[in-house]
C-alpha cells in the first residue's frame, strides 16, 4: 500500500485543524479542575464525537462569559454532563 502523499495545501490544513484542536485542548485543563480534565479525557477515549461537543460547549461558554472564575469542579462539571448527555430510560423486564 502506497503511503499518501499530501499537497501542500493538504498539509496547511492539517496543520491549522491540529491547532485548532490543540488550543481547544489547552483551554479545557485551563478551566477544568485536574480531576474533570481526567473524566473528559476518559469521555475522549470512550466516545469522540461527544468528547468534541463538550469541547465545543465548553469554547462556547468561555467566549459568552458564562463559565464561572477559576475551574470547574469535578462536581460542576457532571452537572454540565448531565445537561449535554441525552436523558437515559430505565428499562424494566418483567417475567411472568
Amino acid at each position: 500500500m502506497k503511503p499518501q502523499i499530501m499537497n501542500e495545501e493538504q498539509l496547511d490544513e492539517y496543520k491549522r485543524r491540529r491547532e485548532y484542536e490543540a488550543a481547544k485542548r489547552l483551554l479545557a485543563q485551563q478551566v477544568l479542575s485536574a480531576e474533570a480534565f481526567e473524566r473528559l479525557s476518559n469521555i475522549h477515549a470512550a466516545n469522540p464525537s461527544l468528547y468534541s461537543k463538550i469541547i465545543d460547549l465548553l469554547v462556547a461558554l468561555k467566549q459568552a462569559g458564562r463559565l464561572p472564575p477559576g475551574k470547574l469542579s469535578e462536581e460542576q462539571f457532571k452537572k454540565l454532563l448531565a445537561r449535554v448527555l441525552p436523558r437515559r430510560r430505565d428499562t424494566k423486564i418483567i417475567r411472568k
